[in-house]
């Protein structure tokens, strides 16, 4: 029993930082964004609780004060995903940035966010372990 729960450990360790990588990834691309610091912040902040939750270190306030902030950002955002499947029919979010179809930059600052969030649940699930 020891040995698996220790197993168990040693792999949510890995997962939380192969996490924390993924949102590292998520920083880097934002340098082309046409407002990265906001975006390097958010993903970054993430990629820091993720590590720090490897090693179980929580910082339980002020992370429910950024999943609320997250959560405001994907309803504030919601609109133009549904603008994005009633206009594009849900395609096409890989074009480029274009200023006629600015739902297309905030359906996938949604999408960032959702993904974000997602991570930041899953933090707080560990938390309260």
């Amino acid at each position: 029993m020891i040995a698996k729960k220790s197993k168990y450990i040693i792999y949510m360790r890995y997962l939380f930082l192969l996490l924390s990588a993924v949102m590292l990834s998520f920083v880097v691309v934002q340098f082309n964004d046409p407002d990265p610091l906001l975006w390097m912040t958010i993903y970054g902040s993430v990629a820091l609780y993720l590590a720090l939750a490897a090693f179980k270190i929580y910082f339980s306030v002020p992370m429910y004060i950024q999943m609320a902030l997250m959560a405001a950002g994907i309803f504030y955002l919601f609109p133009s995903v549904l603008d994005w499947i009633n206009l594009e029919n849900g395609q096409n979010l890989m074009q480029s940035m274009d200023n006629s179809k600015l739902y297309i930059e905030e359906t996938r600052e949604c999408g960032g966010l959702f993904v974000a969030l997602l991570m930041m649940i899953l933090v707080a699930f560990k938390a309260k372990k």
